[in-house]
């Protein structure tokens, strides 16, 4: 795989999105330009230390208890290759982005050592027609970096859910209800461990929020959320 891998970047080597220069989608010089998201409640958006969620603003409908979060999305070139890695099926784009989640996760993540790693369900119809599920090849390769376990097969979506991008806050609280699930044979997994939620992009947090609410439900005692970016 890895000699594959050097003969595809030789024969048709990355782009940076930004300034076309080759070896990566995003060129060191272009990454300092992008504006990164700094350490804030993902509720109120204000300061916060470790990205950890406020208590005053966590109520009784807020289930995870950090949002890392890398990049904001409205800046064009994150966007478009967060874009093309979904679907456009160009998911070496990730590889520019895995390492620097992994990195968040480092410095903002206690017990890492008593983590394991979960990536976002998608519902096997839509994973089969887009070959793949972005959130899974990013926690995998997470979890190659930081020697994290990965379960891919604990959650399951089970309806196959209208997108929610096109959908308003209240729709996609809605949209989203009950439509998580837990293999009962791997409930015991989650015994006394920290979950950390892979994603890529994150707007309203309902999607994380549902799953949480349901890894909560079976005892799990703290999520945390790692994505590429966020309005």
């Amino acid at each position: 795989m890895k000699i594959f891998k050097l003969l595809k970047d030789i024969l048709a080597p990355k782009k940076c999105y930004s300034c076309k220069k080759e070896w990566h989608f995003l060129c060191n010089d272009c990454r300092y330009r992008v504006a990164e998201y700094e350490s804030s409640c993902f509720i109120c958006k204000e300061e916060s230390d470790d990205y950890k969620i406020h208590k005053n603003c966590k109520n009784d409908w807020v289930y995870y208890d950090k949002m890392l979060i890398k990049y904001h999305y409205d800046w064009y070139y994150i966007s478009k290759m967060i874009k093309d890695a979904k679907y456009y099926q160009k998911k070496d784009i990730l590889e520019d982005f895995w390492k620097e989640m992994g990195e968040l996760l480092e410095q903002h993540c206690m017990n890492l050592e008593k983590s394991i790693l979960m990536p976002v369900p998608m519902y096997f119809l839509r994973r089969w027609k887009r070959w793949y599920n972005q959130s899974e090849v990013l926690a995998k390769a997470i979890s190659q970096e930081l020697k994290i376990p990965c379960y891919n097969n604990i959650l399951y979506r089970k309806y196959n859910t209208r997108q929610q991008s096109k959908l308003s806050k209240k729709d996609r609280m809605k949209n989203l209800k009950n439509c998580f699930a837990i293999r009962s044979k791997h409930i015991d997994i989650l015994d006394k461990k920290q979950i950390i939620l892979v994603d890529d992009v994150v707007s309203t947090a309902s999607t994380l929020n549902e799953i949480s609410k349901l890894l909560k439900s079976q005892g799990v005692e703290k999520i945390v959320c790692v994505c590429i970016a966020s309005n």
